[in-house]
């Protein structure tokens, strides 16, 4: 597509970030499935990936917005697209006490920590979601009875014709794994948080070793996953569905059921998109024959 070699000339003309031709969604998933990309972007500030993203729309280019591709299945084919990542934009800015200004780049893991080093409670749970903050934003991601929502207050984002805007969080339709940037087409690129310094300094620390723990117990982090694989339907939880259903350890050649966590599905090595999607299409096939209960897929998928 001529477009693309057009960004990738205004890109690197500009110098707004940097270029990559030669990824595919094999290099850059968790997963480790997927075909070649066109272009991969970095962005090394706001103000590029504003200039960029105009740019973008101007010339009608698909693209795709990821952090860590902590939750993406994307099919074995060619990609022409540019897929921009925004790991760079990760500065946290404190405003006031407990209130902190995050780049959406940022590493989940990495702002909990931030955080629980200064003595600040109600983020921990956030070091134990994979990914990026503006990805958990996106998802309204959640661990232990915690979602993102519950401690932001404003999110500013680039909106389909190229401006900043900030809502605040009762704006923007947050519901279990959902948000309003879902059923829109903008960039997530901050957001303000409130969290509170803890009675006990030590106790934010204490409490992410304690989740690090339990998540090292019971998900099989040393293989090559997307996270937790469907939604949990209203009053059921998924693993004990894929469970009673009998397929923990079950494969599709190397697309595999967990033996660990039956709610993840995992890549032993060299499984395709077709595998992946066998696999996901059989369980939910018969959770409602047998259940009557529709399992949704948390991940991104992408064909």
């Amino acid at each position: 597509m001529k477009e693309i070699t057009d960004f990738i000339n205004y890109v690197n003309n500009n110098y707004l970030g940097e270029i990559k031709t030669n990824l595919s969604f094999k290099d850059i998933t968790t997963l480790k499935i997927g075909g070649q990309i066109a272009c991969y972007y970095l962005p090394k500030t706001l103000d590029d990936l504003v200039v960029s993203y105009k740019f973008l729309k101007k010339k009608q280019i698909p693209y795709l917005v990821i952090g860590n591709g902590s939750n993406i299945l994307a099919s074995d084919k060619y990609f022409e697209m540019v897929v921009i990542n925004l790991k760079k934009l990760k500065q946290i800015t404190q405003i006031d006490q407990g209130k902190f200004l995050v780049e959406a780049g940022i590493n989940n893991n990495r702002l909990a920590l931030y955080l629980a080093k200064q003595g600040y409670t109600r983020g921990e749970f956030l070091s134990v979601i994979p990914g990026t903050f503006g990805g958990a934003i996106y998802m309204n991601a959640g661990a232990y009875q915690t979602e993102i929502k519950d401690i932001l207050k404003e999110v500013t984002y680039i909106t389909s014709d190229g401006q900043l805007v900030t809502k605040v969080v009762d704006e923007l339709a947050f519901s279990y794994r959902h948000s309003h940037f879902q059923d829109i087409k903008g960039i997530i690129v901050n957001a303000l948080i409130e969290v509170e310094l803890a009675k006990i300094k030590t106790f934010p620390l204490e409490k992410i070793y304690t989740l690090r723990k339990t998540k090292k117990n019971t998900q099989p982090l040393n293989l090559s996953s997307a996270g937790s694989t469907f939604k949990n339907p209203l009053s059921y939880e998924a693993w004990q569905i894929i469970d009673n259903l009998g397929y923990r350890g079950f494969k599709i050649h190397d697309a595999m059921v967990s033996m660990k966590h039956s709610n993840y599905l995992v890549n032993m090595g060299n499984a395709t998109y077709e595998d992946m999607m066998r696999l996901i299409n059989l369980i939910k096939t018969d959770a409602k024959n047998q259940y009557n209960i529709e399992l949704e897929c948390e991940w991104e998928i992408l064909n």
